[in-house]
């Protein structure tokens, strides 16, 4: 259970600790994280790329 103020404990993984969630699937959601980013740069890259190549 969440317990507010213990050792100064505000936010971060000392914060997920203290609430008892569960870290793999924190693990998880920041892979998924970084997988959806990197694509969303991917394509975006390629958009541009494509939309220079046109105006040529």
């Amino acid at each position: 259970m969440y317990k507010p103020g213990i050792g100064g404990v505000t936010g971060g993984v000392g914060g997920l600790a203290v609430t008892g969630a569960n870290l793999s699937w924190w693990i998880s959601l920041a892979v998924a994280s970084i997988i959806a980013g990197t694509l969303i740069a991917l394509f975006a890259h390629r958009r541009r790329r494509l939309s220079r190549e046109d105006g040529n």
